[in-house]
């Protein structure tokens, strides 16, 4: 069907109660080519394939790696991103038959999607043993094959190479004898804790693979994010050029910003079934699993004959599930899906007429990662988000120019981060002893955790003192990549269900809160600190959990300020005293208060990195005299300044901490701290105080233009807040923050 005709009816049907406050239109793109001399024998299998041509940003890549450079290329969604790293694999396999590449994805789907690509390419070029899958779901009997008769191309994820390759490489000798491509693509995703763990296993896989003689080229592929070659680098520790300029073409494509009027479940759910009526293919992003299952079932209790049409898609399903529901989209067996961020990385589900994001997908890159769903093949497409009430959304859709004009997010990581080098220098030394003239790692930065990691007994010098050994016969194991701090176990009666670590065991699974996993509520029954176990009983009640808090911090030091206006801003290291007091229980739909409730929880300690506002006597005075709360107005400050960072880095508000003091005794004045969440720190803090100025006034419009007259959960109110959301003060906070922007 016509897709502006369909836009046009939904703006004018009032019933819908959509709300569109914007409506950009992109109008479609031709495509670029370039000229490349490659193998004959690949260029008639690429034709064959119906790829007679290859785009700029394709070519311009290539070459690169052929000039010996590593490469990061920066291209949108279905841009044909894989052919930048098959082609010069595929040439190095004609050109050398035992040559071998390592291609490493986040999600255990993409590795399955990416087989099938290089698969179908080495097929047409007689090559019968291209590339097989290694992860978690391969068997041990075929990891063996797999090891005993080598692919040229072995699929992982960054789990397994730590676990598995990594951590065994005398057993891959061969195919690090003849590594000359490593593949990390959607680099995006390995941001935060996640990311700098896996930049510590990259750095161990150049360390082994230099150690059986080799140096790999790395390509690197990701989605529009602000920092792609520097990332890449913090990444790898190896220099990148990047490849920005896309070539590949695009259809037109309208792009809708809802303010819905009622629920944005409900509306998402009506807007979806109209899309299907109309014989749209429909893709519906939400931000939790158990939205996704709602949306589905309202979905086919409106509307019955859709039962068969549509399905959900989350984690949690088991693998043969999700490549049925993949293959039945690819297929058009399927009109529409509704899921969480599952589907959003490089999975091929055919083409897609709309997208539905329900609530904004916390990031730039993430929304047009999912919008890449759609308009696959050239054909006009439509993408509609519907705001939350969160401040993020609402600010969104007050100023799209926001969205559509501002630079993408940084993504960041921290290599340097203390507890997780202490968790993989002994995987390293184990791997591979280490040295002190070592190139891989920066031994500047990493001697002081060498020498507290002789200290507790984990690393032994060697006679000379220049050269340090592993004392942990299996390192590996106790390190989880995904997480910092101790790991505790999730369990209810049938046993393991899942685990957390850090700061999150006593945020998430005190007595009495109610847990997520895998679409299902679980009441927590007790936390057993010594064997770091939780136990849990499934639940279905409609009601989640906030834990209130109490929270210190102390200054350790200071490593760089800035003077902004009237305010100095500081940049350091602080020691965060965490403490759960108690929780309430909270409407989960409407967020109403249902009870409060005490608890009795430990005292959590961890350091991280963070900025600082000292707020001058003069200006506290000065905002009294306006007739101002100073708490509240430091309180509500900091909820807003912590909602709107994720629109200057890749992460999620829960990612951030916070707390205001009206007098911090340590310097005598009013003081804002915000600070990463996660021990040792992420990069988060660092980010931030590199955009003070832009972070600010994204903070003080969301403050001035929401039009409630006390505050609420679109400006000042966090739903996750530890003291209750008491006290707020926004009147107060768009003062303080037009203070800071503005000269008096």
């Amino acid at each position: 069907m016509d897709i502006s005709d369909f836009i046009k009816g939904i703006e004018a049907d009032t019933a819908l109660r959509l709300g569109v406050s914007e409506h950009r239109f992109n109008p479609p793109v031709e495509p670029g080519f370039a000229e490349l001399d490659i193998d004959e024998r690949l260029k008639e299998a690429l034709g064959k394939q119906g790829l007679k041509n290859l785009y700029t940003h394709q070519c311009e890549a290539i070459e690169l790696l052929r000039g010996g450079r590593n490469v990061v290329a920066m291209t949108p969604t279905g841009s044909g991103k894989s052919l930048i790293y098959n082609v010069p694999v595929l040439e190095s396999i004609l050109d050398e038959p035992d040559s071998h590449a390592l291609y490493v994805f986040p999600l255990k789907g993409l590795e399955q999607d990416q087989l099938k690509n290089l698969g179908e390419l080495a097929g047409e070029l007689g090559i019968d043993t291209a590339g097989a899958v290694y992860d978690g779901d391969t068997t041990a009997y075929r990891r063996k094959k797999i090891r005993d008769n080598l692919p040229n191309v072995i699929f992982t994820n960054p789990d397994m190479l730590h676990l598995a390759i990594n951590a065994f490489h005398p057993k891959w000798e061969g195919f690090f004898r003849n590594l000359k491509y490593v593949v990390i693509d959607e680099i995006h995703a390995y941001r935060g804790v996640f990311g700098s763990h896996v930049a510590q296993v990259i750095r161990r896989l150049r360390r082994i693979a230099r150690r059986w003689g080799s140096e790999p080229r790395f390509i690197a592929c990701s989605a529009t994010i602000a920092n792609p070659g520097s990332f890449a680098e913090d990444l790898t520790g190896l220099k990148f050029s990047v490849v920005e300029q896309n070539g590949a073409p695009r259809g037109a494509l309208h792009f809708l910003f809802l303010n819905p009027y009622d629920s944005p479940y409900t509306s998402a759910t009506r807007l979806f079934l109209r899309c299907l009526k109309k014989g749209l293919r429909t893709i519906v992003f939400t931000r939790a699993r158990k939205i996704t299952e709602l949306i589905y079932s309202w979905a086919v209790e409106q509307a019955p004959e859709y039962r068969d049409l549509i399905s959900p898609y989350r984690a949690g399903f088991l693998p043969q599930e999700r490549r049925d529901i993949e293959q039945r989209l690819f297929s058009g067996e399927l009109l529409g899906v509704v899921t969480t961020s599952a589907l959003e990385l490089g999975v091929d589900i055919g083409g897609l007429d709309a997208c539905i994001l329900v609530g904004y997908p916390g990031s730039i890159s993430s929304t047009w990662q999912r919008a890449g769903r759609v308009g696959r093949r050239g054909e006009e497409s439509v993408v509609f988000m519907i705001a939350g009430q969160d401040a993020l959304d609402q600010y969104l859709v007050r100023h799209p120019e926001a969205f559509f004009g501002k630079s993408h997010e940084a993504a960041v990581i921290y290599p340097l981060n203390e507890n997780i080098l202490k968790a993989h220098l002994p995987c390293a030394t184990k791997e591979v002893y280490l040295r002190a003239d070592e190139s891989v790692f920066d031994m500047d930065a990493v001697s002081p955790v060498v020498v507290e990691l002789v200290a507790e007994g984990k690393l032994r010098p060697g006679k000379e003192g220049d050269i340090w050994f592993s004392s942990v016969p299996m390192p590996h194991r106790q390190v989880g990549i995904r997480a910092v701090g101790e790991t505790y176990g999730i369990y209810d009666e049938g046993g393991r269900i899942g685990e957390l670590s850090g700061l999150r065991v006593f945020r998430e699974a005190f007595p009495g809160s109610i847990y997520l996993h895998r679409g299902r509520q679980y009441r927590i029954t007790g936390l057993d600190l010594d064997h770091r176990k939780i136990n849990a009983r499934e639940v279905d009640v409609k009601y989640y959990t906030q834990a209130l808090t109490h929270e210190e911090t102390d200054v350790i030091s200071e490593m760089s300020s800035k003077k902004l206006r009237r305010v100095t801003v500081h940049e350091g290291r602080i020691r965060i005293r965490h403490q759960v007091v108690g929780y309430e229980k909270k409407g989960l739909f409407d967020r109403q208060r249902l009870s409060r409730h005490d608890l009795d929880m430990p005292e959590c300690v961890f350091e991280t990195e963070g900025i600082w506002l000292k707020l001058p006597e003069k200006l506290m005075a000065e905002l009294e005299a306006e007739g101002f709360e100073v708490a509240g107005t430091l309180h509500a400050f900091e909820h807003v300044a912590i909602s709107t960072l994720p629109l200057f880095a890749l992460c999620d508000k829960g990612d951030i901490g916070g707390l205001s003091y009206e007098l911090y005794p340590e310097f005598g004045v009013s003081t804002i701290f915000i600070y990463d969440g996660q021990e040792g720190g992420v990069g988060l803090s660092r980010r931030a105080f590199d955009v003070l100025g832009e972070w600010f006034r994204a903070t003080l419009s969301v403050i001035e233009e929401c039009p409630c007259e006390e505050g609420c959960p679109s400006c000042v109110q966090d739903p996750q807040c530890g003291s209750g959301n008491q006290p707020l003060d926004k009147a107060g906070a768009a003062w303080l923050a037009r203070g800071l922007i503005s000269e008096r």
